[in-house]
């Protein structure tokens, strides 16, 4: 694995090579809730003109329908078990809100790219949203948020370690995860839809948005698109 370039992206200027280049990939850690700080810095710095994320138009639509009804299930729950005096998990609760809303890269994405009046495209495959998604009903039954509440890790702490992680896999090339089946399905089906983007797009700078893990990609499955790859944390080129 290159090792990465340290940089800031607040030295980054539009006529740079970094923001010249025509496919940016931008690593971000999932549900921290420093990450829209980081991803707006990038955002703003880099200034593309095509943005997609590793988001399922699937996952976007069921949250735009169910999340609110969701939401409020949770929400009469924790009036009863605090009616009660049960024990309510603060960080638990935010992770479980987390889970439920709209992901902060699709919140802040979105944003931006109807702000500056560009195109945003969702493009992970929905099968695999549509398979975890159905089991929300069970992940809500009040026994199981119940049982979620005494066992759940803090979110605070599950996220520092998750940058952790990152630091680890980015300045030492320490392997730090596993890169499973799902994750190659997904590489695979990202990169062919980049491709076409890249072609109806052409001139035109584009950033995809995307867990950091998919920046290794030990199988060289995004090296045909030439990208370079950033992780927002750290200020990180991976080139």
């Amino acid at each position: 694995m290159t090792r990465p370039l340290q940089t800031d992206a607040a030295i980054i200027e539009p006529e740079t090579q970094w923001a010249q280049t025509r496919l940016v990939m931008l690593g971000t850690i999932h549900r921290d809730r420093e990450g829209s700080d980081h991803l707006a810095r990038w955002l703003d710095n880099l200034r593309p003109e095509v943005i997609t994320l590793e988001f399922s138009l699937y996952g976007m639509m069921f949250r735009r329908t169910h999340r609110e009804t969701m939401r409020a299930k949770v929400d009469a729950l924790v009036a009863e078990m605090e009616r009660r005096g049960e024990r309510v998990s603060r960080s638990a609760l935010e992770a479980l809100y987390d889970y439920i809303e709209f992901p902060y890269e699709y919140t802040l994405t979105s944003q931006y790219a109807e702000e500056v009046g560009i195109p945003l495209h969702l493009l992970d495959p929905g099968v695999f949203s549509y398979v975890k998604l159905q089991k929300m009903d069970e992940l809500l039954d009040p026994e199981n948020i119940r049982t979620w509440f005494r066992e759940e890790e803090s979110d605070d702490h599950t996220v520092q370690k998750e940058r952790v992680l990152a630091r680890m896999f980015f300045e030492d090339g320490t392997k730090t995860f596993s890169y499973n089946d799902e994750m190659l399905v997904r590489d695979r089906y990202i990169k062919d839809r980049l491709l076409l983007l890249m072609r109806q797009h052409q001139g035109k700078r584009i950033l995809h948005v995307c867990g950091w893990q998919h920046l290794s990609d030990p199988r060289g499955v995004y090296d045909p698109l030439n990208p370079v790859k950033i992780f927002a944390y750290d200020r990180t080129f991976c080139v």
